[in-house]
């Protein structure tokens, strides 16, 4: 019983951190509406989309067990979208601004997978490919993400 609860830990996490990254999308989004920036909204609603797929993906996963996935966000998580939030009402809204804030997310998005993907190599090597496939997508995003942030 403790190795399905440990695959079903491992899997939630990574639900979780897609959900984080979805929120974060969702709050830059609503910044570039603000101010009209069509194109940067395009583009985070690709990149929230991103992880909407991935945890479509992870579904299964957890449902094999019997279990229900998880809904919430990492604290780290809401952390970092209440320090967007402010810096938006601190600061005037740039294009570089939420970029940068966008960057962060995906640095955190990075590194939650990388954990989750130690863990998975010992606890549950089944999903050790799709994990390492998802983070390959989000790291052309996240390096998208930054061409973007040089330029601006």
């Amino acid at each position: 019983m403790e190795t399905i609860d440990k695959k079903i830990d491992i899997v939630n996490a990574a639900i979780e951190i897609n959900n984080d990254r979805i929120a974060g999308y969702e709050k830059a989004m609503e910044l570039c509406n603000e101010s009209e920036e069509q194109d940067l909204t395009l583009l985070f609603q690709k990149y929230k989309e991103q992880s909407e797929n991935f945890k479509d993906e992870l579904l299964p996963y957890v449902q094999q067990f019997g279990a229900e996935p998880e809904e919430g966000t990492m604290v780290s998580g809401k952390l970092f979208r209440l320090w967007m939030d402010i810096k938006s009402l601190v600061a005037p809204y740039t294009s570089k601004a939420v970029l940068e804030s966008c960057e962060k997310g995906e640095d955190e998005f990075r590194d939650a997978y990388k954990k989750i993907l130690n863990d998975a190599l010992e606890d549950y090597p089944g999903i050790v490919d799709l994990l390492q496939a998802q983070v390959a997508d989000q790291q052309i995003a996240h390096q998208h993400i930054k061409e973007l942030r040089d330029r601006t």
